[in-house]
């Protein structure tokens, strides 16, 4: 196609005229996107008709205003409310006379009326002028928005907004003296009015010394809290999870969607069930003034409210199986004893069997009635057993299980075991030591590891598992790491991946309060280094809000300064390597990759796949970018450099770099040739917005605008594992209802669908600290294998698929029902 007539048919394209049903239609459905009720609409509507009345406290009327300033449902909602036609009775006809005095009363009444609905804008209007902030000290960077990097002695004007970088610190002071420390990744503005100055906190950490008020109150708002003071020392933190106000000195007013409370010193209030256990002393720690607030705190009792729902009679604190742990012991696996959930297992299949067809066909089967043998084996030798197994394996691959025998059991665990095996008993070689039953695999091996029982006990192998019991254990897995890295012969591959290292490896998964908690922890000899240093420490991120609540695959983490990390690998390349590109792309572009591509982007990123309407899903990139200037000018050198090497007779290689303005946005993009294919990008409060469809960075602006992205649903915040803290190093989200829904559709089997109906979405959140990383999630294994099953078999196995002959799938339908 010629380009002449390529702009032919966009001015086509710009001149029709959609149909005026269409484009009502297209309305209806842009204002269901923008005006989707977040998980607060529920707390605030309430409160509309006092709102509207005058009748809420300051600190909860601003609260209001900030949540509707976010949420475009809501103003319509109260829009509605507003409106409502009042009924009045029409007097009697007659005549009247008004005095003369009337005229100024309705004036005043008018006067007085519009002074009560725009009290905001008077209170700011008379607000003292001169700067709102100066910055005290800066450790690292703080980057004024959008313009860029500010040193000390610089000042803020009204609702300027400042965010720290990674690993930095700055100290603000306020016009009223208050002092106001920041975190790292902090961002906030301030705002001052005649009631008193305003920190609107988006995210991250503050600790205020708030100064004597001589008028008004000091607030500090995040996204759901506000916080009043007139005098007092006290920190708020605002992350994915919610918003945490601990008091150090005074009280502090607080208001929250669940009410309104009083703190005094030493106390909390926090919006997430899961924040209730972080203690005040945490949320200080990072100040550089954390030895005099823990001075403060030495005689204030810890947290008050512990996670309760988490405590199961079933988690163990004795280890006491671990005093038999034999020598060069490499994993190490305990579990609870099955035989209660065995029953309870046994008890609910043949309940759903007894109900549904599809289920007691399979149960009745021959692979049914293996599981159910199989399940009889172990109900006859666990209930003779403790509350407690152990698998053991050492480095020399000899397996050892354990389990402690019921008192006066002996005899009736011989028995056990015989029906068990049947006439093969002579080939379990096990042996009963007083109170102890001991497995292996062989005879000799069972003899070699029953003479130094114990021998391990003392390693520090088992002294880090035995502080995993401290807290309580559920199931627990622990691998030595070390003898990973003695056997693995990929050692190249293992420095530049930060394994060599490595220390040890648990999984833990606690049950109780009908929640669910997994953990996985990576430990290292000292500090972390390679791929793995690059997870930044726990610390408040921005990116995620770009993020659509309803993506099917999300992936954001915060990480260490780029320019470091390249620095680091690109010195470590050997000169034939990777290394000799990156010299030859920087001599032949002009473009530094470190100095002008990973200088330019910050530590905060995230990417996200949504539910595909096509084939191609789509997605959406954001991106902390601190120099977009150099960023932009560096792309461009390189597509410039790129076609000066594209050859004469194939122009149709070269890239299109072009630059447009969309109702306001200028956007960039990029065209690959001929390729269908158009990368888009544009930038947002310090973040770059990428995607391949425009349409979709323009939502996730739109999204991040309005308050109702993934962090913001409710969805998002209530599988928060209750072990995690304030912040966090990165969240992976998998959300297979959309798909599962989208496949379910072709399934015929009705126990197949409500399985996959019933999926829940997956969270896992990432924490990095100087020697470990540590993963938490509240979705059990167990579910995430099932997920991976049906998946698997919507696309050829359970059952028949419409369309499809029977036939085509009876080979899969046998080995689903032996996975099952």
């Amino acid at each position: 196609m010629t380009e002449d007539r390529f702009d032919q048919l966009l001015q086509e394209m710009r001149q029709e005229k959609a149909p005026p049903e269409q484009a009502a239609a297209a309305c209806e459905r842009v204002w269901r996107q923008i005006g989707a009720s977040s998980s607060a609409c529920a707390e605030f509507r309430p409160d509309f008709s006092r709102y509207l009345a005058g009748e809420l406290t300051e600190s909860r009327r601003l609260l209001m205003d900030d949540h509707l300033g976010r949420c475009a449902e809501c103003r319509r909602t109260l829009a509605g409310v507003q409106s409502e036609p009042k009924v009045i009775g029409l007097p009697s006809s007659g005549s009247f006379h008004w005095p003369g005095w009337t005229r100024w009363a309705v004036a005043a009444g008018v006067a007085l009326t519009a002074v009560y609905f725009e009290r905001g804008r008077i209170d700011s209007a008379l607000a003292p002028s001169g700067p709102r902030a100066t910055v005290v000290s800066v450790s690292g960077a703080l980057y004024r928005l959008p313009q860029g990097a500010i040193q000390p002695g610089a000042t803020l004007s009204q609702a300027d907004v400042v965010r720290t970088s990674a690993g930095s610190r700055a100290v603000l002071r306020l016009a009223d003296g208050s002092r106001v420390e920041m975190n790292q990744r902090t961002e906030l503005s301030v705002e001052a009015a005649w009631s008193g100055e305003t920190i609107r906190l988006d995210r991250g950490d503050v600790i205020v010394q708030a100064a004597r008020q001589r008028r008004g109150r000091l607030r500090v708002v995040t996204r759901d809290s506000v916080a009043s003071v007139k005098g007092t020392v006290f920190a708020v933190s605002s992350g994915a999870a919610g918003s945490v106000v601990s008091v150090v000195e005074g009280s502090v007013a607080v208001s929250q969607p669940g009410g309104e409370r009083t703190l005094t010193a030493g106390k909390q209030s926090a919006t997430n069930r899961s924040l209730q256990q972080v203690k005040v002393r945490d949320a200080v720690s990072w100040s550089q003034d954390a030895e005099k607030y823990s001075t403060l705190l030495s005689e204030l009792m810890g947290i008050e409210k512990q996670i309760a729902e988490t405590a199961s009679p079933a988690l163990r604190t004795d280890p006491g199986l671990l005093q038999y742990l034999p020598p060069n012991a490499i994993v190490y696996v305990a579990i609870p004893n099955l035989a209660g959930a065995l029953r309870q297992a046994l008890g609910l299949i043949d309940q759903r069997a007894r109900e549904n067809t599809v289920l007691n066909e399979w149960w009745s089967s021959e692979q049914g009635q293996e599981l159910q043998r199989t399940f009889d084996r172990f109900q006859a030798v666990t209930p003779l057993l403790g509350e407690e197994m152990v698998f053991v394996l050492t480095d020399k691959r000899v397996p050892l299980f354990l389990a402690r025998i019921r008192p006066s059991r002996q005899e009736a665990l011989q028995q056990a075991i015989a029906r068990v095996a049947g006439d093969g008993a002579g080939k379990i070689p096990y042996r009963i030591t007083q109170d102890l039953l001991l497995v292996s695999d062989n005879d000799s091996h069972l003899a070699a590891v029953s003479a130094r029982l114990g021998a391990g006990a003392a390693t520090p192998f088992a002294a880090e598992i035995a502080r995993r019991y401290q807290r309580g254990v559920g199931w627990l897995a622990a691998v030595d790491g070390g003898w990973l890295n003695s056997g693995s012969g990929h050692q190249d591959e293992s420095r530049m991946l930060g394994l060599l290292n490595m220390r040890y490896l648990f999984f833990e998964q606690r049950s109780g309060g009908g929640r669910d908690e997994n953990e996985a922890t990576l430990s290292f000899h000292g500090a972390r280094t390679g791929l793995a240093s690059w997870l930044a420490a726990p610390g408040s991120a921005g990116s995620l809000e770009y993020v659509s609540s309803g993506s099917v695959l999300a992936v954001s983490a915060s990480t260490r300064d780029p320019r470091q990390a390249f620095d680091e690998i690109f010195s470590g390349m050997a000169p034939d390597s990777l290394g000799a590109v990156i010299r030859k792309l920087q001599s032949e572009t002009g473009v530094d990759v470190g100095d002008d591509i990973a200088s330019s982007l910050g530590t905060d990123f995230s990417l996200a796949i949504e539910r595909p309407s096509l084939p191609v899903p789509g997605w959406v990139a954001a991106l902390e970018v601190v120099r977009p200037g150099v960023l932009d000018d560096a792309i461009k050198r390189l597509v410039d450099a790129h076609n000066r090497s594209v050859p004469a007779d194939h122009a149709d290689w070269k890239m299109t770099l072009s630059r447009e303005t969309v109702n306001g946005r200028s956007f960039t993009s990029v065209k690959a040739g001929a390729a269908p294919v158009t990368l888009y990008w544009t930038y947002d409060r310090g973040y770059l917005i990428a995607s391949m469809d425009r349409a979709l960075a323009v939502r996730a602006i739109t999204l991040r605008e309005s308050g109702s992205s993934l962090p913001r649903s409710a969805n998002f915040q209530q599988r928060f594992p209750s072990s995690g803290g304030l912040h966090h190093s990165g969240f992976l989200w998998f959300n297979p209802n959309g798909i599962v829904a989208d496949l379910a559709g072709l399934i015929e089997n009705p126990t197949l669908k409500n399985l996959m109906s019933s999926r829940e979405p997956v969270l896992v959140v990432l924490d990095g600290e100087t020697e470990q990383i540590r993963a938490a999630s509240r979705n059990r294994l167990t579910s995430l294998i099932l997920d991976s099953m049906l998946l698997y078999g919507a696309g050829g196995g359970p059952g028949p698929i419409k369309g499809q002959p029977p036939h085509r799938n009876q080979k899969v339908l046998r080995t689903w029902d032996m996975k099952l």
